[in-house]
């Protein structure tokens, strides 16, 4: 005759059971935590991701756009919406444009299409910015043209405005 299982038994082997489940159950959750994905706050947070596109975007037009007649409106500008390592490069990208607008009374706009958030954390954030650019020749032989600009940009949050930090173009 066969050896009969006893209750204690079968619950032992439920326990040791239940304990690798739920060890198992503990370490995935935790890999899921640590996963990069989930620490960003632009796949999660549906306002704050809203309130960076709104006002990097507004930034963009603002610095990005020049009147050779109020060249002071993209200084004001500047000093509003850059920070950083972006104030220098914004000086970098523009110089061509500030020093021919005079001659060819050239109005620079910038219009942002389209905007996302790669990445936001606290208060830092990477845009990916696309946006259309007319340039007007207002002297006697008025002429315009335009052009589509794609770069990204680093914002950082600074009281209750949001900043662009860094300006990268994608080129080496």
């Amino acid at each position: 005759s066969r050896p009969r299982v006893t209750l204690p038994a079968v619950l032992c082997v439920l326990t040791v059971l239940l304990g690798a489940v739920a060890v198992w159950a503990f370490t995935s959750a935790s890999s899921l935590r640590d996963e990069p994905a989930r620490q960003n706050a632009a796949l999660t947070d549906i306002g704050r991701t809203s309130e960076v596109k709104g006002r990097i975007s507004e930034a963009v037009g603002a610095v990005f756009s020049y009147d050779y007649a109020s060249p002071a409106r993209s200084d004001r500008a500047a000093s509003t919406y850059l920070t950083g390592r972006a104030v220098q490069q914004h000086k970098d990208m523009l110089a061509d444009v500030r020093e021919q607008a005079p001659k060819q009374k050239l109005v620079l706009t910038t219009t942002v299409t389209e905007s996302g958030v790669e990445f936001l954390d606290g208060d830092r954030a990477r845009l990916l910015i696309f946006a259309d650019q007319s340039n007007t020749r207002t002297g006697k032989d008025e002429e315009t043209t335009y052009a589509a600009a794609m770069f990204a940009v680093d914002a950082v949050r600074r009281g209750d405005t949001w900043l662009i930090a860094a300006i990268d173009t994608f080129t080496r």
